[in-house]
This record gives C-alpha cells, sequence and structure tokens, in this order.
C-alpha cells in the first residue's frame, strides 16, 4: 500500500493543543460542596463599617522564560553489517519490554519502471502470499499469536515490512521477517485475490477520492521529463495498469531486489546489541544476493509556465485544488530554511494559509502545504484546499496570491519564530514511541542521511533567517505552478480559464487528458452557490 502524503492536520500539533488543553483544566480548582450540618453553622454577613484596608497584592509565581528548548541529541545507533551485505541499524530504549522491527527494502515505486504497481504487488505477496510451510492464513495467525501485526509499506524510495513485539519474542519475529524475505511463496490464488482487491481499491479511489485522483495527475505533471519517464512520476497505479501486471513480474521483482545487499535490519527498544547482532547473523545468515543496478535519476525541471489540470467528478459540490513546485534536494544547505518557509506558509494552524484562505477569507474547509522528502533530487512543495464547487477559482486565485508572497518576501519575525520554535521542539513529541524511533532510524538509511542529521537539522532550523527562507525557495513563482483541480468539470471549467488553459482529464481513462479549453482571463471567479 502507498503511504498517505498529504496528512490534514499534523497528529502531533493536535496532541500539543490537546495537552495544553489539559493543563488549563488542571488549573481549576476543585468545586467543594456543602453539607446540611456545614450550611447550618453558616452566619449570614454582617455590615462592615470599618474603613477599607488596602489589598496585599497575591504574590505569583513568574512564568518560565521563552527559550531554547533543554538540549536534546538522537539516540545513538550501532551500525554492524553482515558478511552476506545485510545491514543493522540497533537503538536501544529500555523504558518498556518492547520492540519495533523495520526490514527495508531499498526499493519502492521508483523501481516500477514500466510496470506501475509491481512493487506494491511484489510486496504485498511477501505478506499474503504464505511462506515456507505456512499457509497465508497461518502466517497472519502465528503473527497475531505474537499479540503483534503485519505492515508492508511500499513508497517511492523503500518497501517497509514492520512488526512489533515483545522483548521475550524477538528471535521469533526475527525468524517469521527472514522467512518472508527468503521462503515466499508466491501462490496464484492469493495473487489473484490480491490483484482484484488492487484494482477494486484504485477503481474505488478514483472515483471517491479526489485528492487520490488530484495526485496521479500532480506528480506525473510535476516530475515529467522531456524524454523518458521519471521513477517518481507515478503516484500509484491505475486499475488497467495492476491488471497488466503478472505474477511472473512480482517473482522478477522479488529475485531483483529483495537481497540482503539491497536492505536493512533496524532493531529499536529493549534490546542488547550484540545479542542481537548474534541472532541477526544466525537468523538471515543463509540469505543472499546482490544488490539490484541503481535507477537512473535525472533532475526535472521546475514547471516553466502555469500548467493547469482539472479532473472531472461530475455532480461533485466539492472540489479539491492543488498547485505544487519544486523545492531543493534534502542535502541541500537550503534544506532547513526551505522546511521552516513552508511552516510558515502552512504547515499548521497558524500558518498563513490556515489564518487567512479558511479563517479570514472562509474560502476553504481545510488549507495546508506540505513537503515530501525523496531521496533523490528536488523536492516537492504542495499546497492543498478543500472547497466548494463555488469558490474553487478564489480558492485557487488564494493559493497562487500565497505562492507569489513567499517568492517576493521573507517572513515576519513573529512568523519566523513559531515556525523554526515548532519545527524544533516537535522532535521532542517524535521520539517518544519506540516505533517512531524506528521509522525515524530507518529515514536516515533510505534518505542516505548521517546519524547525527536529526541533531544538525535541528540547529539549522532553529538557526534560520528569514533572509535565509526567502532564498531557499526561488521556485514560488505563481506563473510558474502545476496546477491541478478534481471537481465537476461542466461547472468549474469556465471559472478556471480564467488563470490558463484547462486540461479536463478524465479518470475512467487512465487520466488521458479528454479537451483543452481555451484561456478566458475575463471569466468570472466566483460562481452562483450551489445547494
Amino acid at each position: 500500500m502507498r503511504r498517505q502524503l498529504f496528512p490534514a492536520f499534523s497528529f502531533l500539533a493536535l496532541a500539543a493543543s490537546f495537552a495544553l488543553g489539559l493543563i488549563g483544566v488542571g488549573c481549576r480548582p476543585a468545586t467543594q460542596s456543602t453539607t446540611g450540618a456545614q450550611a447550618a453553622q453558616l452566619k449570614p454577613p454582617t455590615a462592615n463599617t470599618a474603613a477599607p484596608q488596602p489589598q496585599a497584592t497575591p504574590q505569583r509565581e513568574k512564568p518560565p522564560a521563552d527559550g531554547i528548548t533543554p538540549d536534546w541529541h538522537f539516540p545513538p545507533i550501532t551500525h554492524a553489517t553482515l558478511p552476506n551485505g545485510l545491514q543493522l541499524r540497533l537503538v536501544e530504549r529500555h523504558h518498556l519490554p518492547l520492540i519495533e522491527l523495520r526490514l527495508v527494502l531499498l526499493s519502492g515505486s521508483a523501481t516500477d519502471a514500466a510496470k506501475p504497481g509491481v512493487a506494491m504487488l511484489a510486496g504485498e505477496m511477501l505478506k499474503v502470499g504464505g511462506t515456507g510451510v505456512l499457509s497465508s492464513r497461518q502466517l497472519l495467525d502465528k503473527v497475531e499469536s505474537l499479540g503483534s501485526s503485519l505492515e508492508v509499506l511500499t513508497d517511492r524510495d523503500a518497501t517497509t515490512i514492520s512488526l512489533a513485539v515483545t522483548a521475550q519474542n524477538l528471535d521469533t519475529a526475527l525468524g517469521i521477517l527472514s522467512d518472508l524475505v527468503q521462503k515466499p511463496k508466491f501462490q496464484p490464488d492469493e495473487y489473484r485475490k490480491l490483484k482484484r482487491r488492487e484494482m477494486d481499491r484504485t477503481d474505488s479511489l478514483a472515483h471517491s477520492d479526489p485528492a487520490w485522483a488530484a495526485s496521479m495527475v500532480l506528480y506525473r505533471q510535476l516530475f515529467e521529463l522531456p524524454s523518458g519517464v521519471h521513477p517518481y512520476a507515478t503516484y500509484d497505479a491505475t486499475s488497467k495498469e495492476i491488471e497488466r501486471v503478472m505474477l511472473p513480474d512480482c517473482k522478477s521483482w522479488y529475485k531483483q531486489n529483495v537481497t540482503p545487499s539491497n536492505a536493512m535490519l533496524v532493531v529499536a527498544g529493549d534490546i542488547n546489541p550484540a545479542a542481537l547482532q548474534q541472532s541477526a547473523a544466525r537468523i538471515f545468515g543463509k540469505w543472499s544476493g546482490k544488490a539490484p543496478s541503481a535507477a537512473s535519476f535525472f533532475n526535472p525541471m521546475p514547471p516553466n509556465e502555469l500548467k493547469l489540470f482539472l479532473v472531472d467528478r461530475p455532480g461533485s459540490t466539492q472540489a479539491e485544488v492543488f498547485v505544487a513546485t519544486l523545492g531543493p534536494e534534502l542535502q541541500s544547505e537550503q534544506w532547513a530554511p526551505f522546511k521552516v518557509g513552508n511552516q510558515v506558509l502552512g504547515g499548521g494552524v497558524a500558518g498563513r494559509l490556515f489564518l487567512d484562505v479558511r479563517e479570514q477569507r472562509s474560502l476553504a474547509y481545510r488549507a495546508f502545504s506540505s513537503v515530501e522528502s525523496v531521496a533523490h533530487g528536488p523536492a516537492p512543495i504542495v499546497l492543498r484546499a478543500g472547497t466548494q464547487t463555488a469558490k474553487a477559482g478564489l480558492t485557487l486565485q488564494a493559493l497562487l496570491e500565497h505562492v507569489q508572497r513567499m517568492g517576493d518576501s521573507a517572513p515576519t519575525d513573529s512568523e519566523l519564530q513559531i515556525a523554526t520554535r515548532y519545527l524544533s521542539d516537535v522532535f521532542l513529541l517524535r521520539v517518544e514511541t519506540v516505533g517512531s524511533l524506528a521509522d525515524m532510524t530507518a529515514q536516515l538509511g533510505v534518505l542516505g542521511l548521517p546519524d547525527d542529521y536529526y541533531d544538525n537539522y535541528r540547529s539549522q532550523v532553529s538557526k534560520a533567517t528569514a533572509d535565509q527562507v526567502k532564498a531557499s525557495s526561488p521556485n514560488f513563482d505563481a506563473k510558474r505552478v502545476i496546477v491541478v483541480v478534481a471537481g465537476d468539470a461542466q461547472v468549474l471549467t469556465t471559472p478556471l480559464s480564467h488563470f490558463a488553459k484547462v486540461n479536463v482529464v478524465e479518470p475512467d481513462k487512465s487520466f488521458a487528458t479528454e479537451k483543452i479549453v481555451p484561456q478566458n482571463a475575463a471569466a468570472a471567479l466566483e460562481l452562483q452557490r450551489m445547494d
């Protein structure tokens, strides 16, 4: 399955707000009740004829000074490499007898090439196809007997198999992961069921999920190359593309990509690194295979004009509006200031998009921006708003205004302080769970980042200046972006033609362009509100 790339709001931000609410409630004194006997002893107040006396000013404790959060460092990572090439990344956390395991294959959907969906289907088959002497059902029953669940996530740059167990079941969990990658059964009947489920999933999403449909077009256009297909150009596979992927294709992908030299085992929690290395060597020692050839990545160019696509959703009373461009590379010195800029723009409820597009203008019920970290080349930044069909034109205009504002001017001191403080401190919440530690450690390996990346990133974010934020966003130009709107084409074609020619895309035909409507700069933006 693909990861959701555009979370509407950060769970961590909501958790922090909830925690602040609890603090406010906790400061309220408890209400005391009065019994009948106590009430009988109370006397009515008598008139006070004495001159009023000055009241002593109550002494209050001063609030803590606003400053930098105490020093924090990402936990040390123990590295090892088995003779067969399997990398180990081990992180100790002994608060609870819990262990999170991530077996990461450094091949994701970017390796699909001419067969979109093959990496996802092959990854899922490792889970649902059965392994060794176990059928699919027996395998899942064994996992459930450990009080756990097995997950396979296929992203652009990796396929990750996740398992969480108690410390006493560590060797059993390692054995399960080893069997998954060394002894998959690829049963034809299980593949037929999986393929049917995935085709139904994408058919349903094409009609029911406007964000998914818009993303299918957005990434294809954002990563467009003059010749060939960029490995990141496919957001997900269509039903027809999945139908063309056969079981031999999955077996071929498995043989080429599921090798110890193309994998890393991340284990975080209540572990002994030395003992774990011995167990891993014993359990994974017979796994063999060379790393696959590296995929070719040619950097896409930022859009050279405003390109507008309308994904038709007949009869829809709502619309999803996306505006995207390319930012710096993850390894660039501009990355930390760029992330600060995204936070200022639309990273949360203090962002410009939320405060203006949603709160001030009431154009959208949801407005935010997000940056996707990718292992190769420039990273996409996407502005997104959900709105009524009648307000889609005005909403797009507002998003373009904010893109231009980010490119033309630096953030204010207040915006900069809020954004840098949030990005610097949010790690303190993220590392509270063993699962988060495992995920963050795995991400370092997938993205090719050093162990001290999080410490350095946090420091760079804290020190980012307003001028650095502005300089990190050279592609913020409202006339050079990709725009994708998912909504009713019959209604939205006219207002959207105000901005550029409109390419009307049909989801039922593999998101092919059905017609092109010329630009009409005089077209009205706002439509009559629909009931």
